[in-house]
């Protein structure tokens, strides 16, 4: 936080300890210190953070990018997919996913939709800060974007109701919209799932960042829309947060 409120690196701080901070970096550094005591998440503050390998603009307009997140990515990416792939990103945010995967996939045509128009101008400022071709569109989930897909990706709001008071003080400042899953954390999740035949071409698939204990769910919604969980990866704390979906 300190380096940030005085605009260098860290590196530069742990190698010159003895750099005296200038009173006006002090004052700001002061200031977060006392937003951040009050549950103010620091990304906030810093208006960015990092995501696979690259700093993103985020604002409490849109979810602060997890760890667990880089997981789809990378399961995306390890997918065999056409190379010219049409991939799409439903529920976007600050854009980390669909320029992650834009990034690391050049000839990749990735379109991303949010139903948010200030998410989707911190998509916008993502997109243009790293130099990448995405297609930003609004709209609710899919409806906004023309299939057919080779690839759809999302991870969308799936904390159930009832959960959120019980979450971090500094995730409680994430939009609601953006955590909220309904009753049990899937209503949005179903939604999609009942879309994906429509969106998918042939022998297309999806990856979808889900919650804890919802992967059995989620498989046997998958099932009665006609596709079915290919594979199931667990993050580091053992949970099965990424699944993939494909066309039976």
């Amino acid at each position: 936080m300190l380096a940030a409120a005085w605009g260098v690196d860290e590196v530069t701080l742990r190698l010159h300890p003895e750099r005296k901070v200038p009173s006006e970096v002090e004052t700001i550094y002061r200031s977060w210190l006392e937003r951040r005591a009050a549950g103010e998440p620091a990304h906030h503050l810093k208006g960015s953070c990092p995501f696979w390998g690259r700093e993103f603009l985020v604002t409490p307009e849109v979810l602060v990018p997890r760890p667990e997140t880089e997981l789809l990515v990378q399961t995306a990416l390890e997918l065999a997919v056409s190379a010219t792939a049409r991939v799409l990103d439903v529920g976007t945010g600050s854009g980390c996913i669909a320029v992650s995967l834009a990034a690391e996939r050049p000839r990749w045509r990735v379109c991303a939709v949010d139903r948010s128009q200030a998410a989707l101008s911190v998509a916008h400022r993502n997109v243009e800060r790293h130099g990448v071709e995405v297609e930003l569109f609004l709209g609710d989930l899919a409806s906004a974007a023309a299939p057919p897909w080779d690839l759809v990706v999302a991870n969308l709001p799936y904390i159930p109701s009832g959960d959120l008071g019980k979450l971090p003080v500094e995730v409680q400042r994430d939009p609601p919209a953006a955590l909220d899953g309904g009753a049990d954390g899937l209503d949005l999740v179903r939604a999609l799932l009942a879309d994906l035949p429509r969106l998918l071409r042939v022998c297309g698939g999806a990856v979808l960042e889900i919650g804890e204990n919802q992967v059995d769910a989620v498989a046997t919604a998958a099932v009665e829309t006609g596709l079915a969980v290919a594979r199931r990866v667990r993050d580091t704390g053992g949970c099965e947060r990424v699944v993939v979906l494909q066309q039976r």
